[in-house]
C-alpha cells in the first residue's frame, strides 16, 4: 500500500485519468491499465528514493506550562 503513496500526486492522478479514458474507449483493458499503475508505483518509489536527496526535519517544543 506504501507504494501507492504517489498515485495522488499530480503525476499519477494524471496518468490515472488517462488510462480511465483509454479504458473508456476500449483501447485498453482495465487489466493492462493496472499493470501500468503498478509498473508507475515501482518507478516512482525506486526514482525519488534513488535521486533525491533533500531531507526534511521538524523540531517541536512542547510549553512547560499552560
Amino acid at each position: 500500500m506504501a507504494y501507492q503513496l504517489y498515485r495522488n500526486t499530480t503525476l499519477g492522478n494524471s496518468l490515472q485519468e488517462s488510462l480511465d479514458e483509454l479504458i473508456q474507449s476500449q483501447q485498453i483493458t482495465p487489466q493492462l491499465a493496472l499493470q501500468v499503475l503498478l509498473q508507475f508505483d515501482k518507478a516512482i518509489n525506486s526514482a525519488l528514493a534513488q535521486r533525491v536527496r533533500n531531507r526534511v526535519n521538524f523540531r517541536v517544543s512542547v510549553p512547560s506550562s499552560f
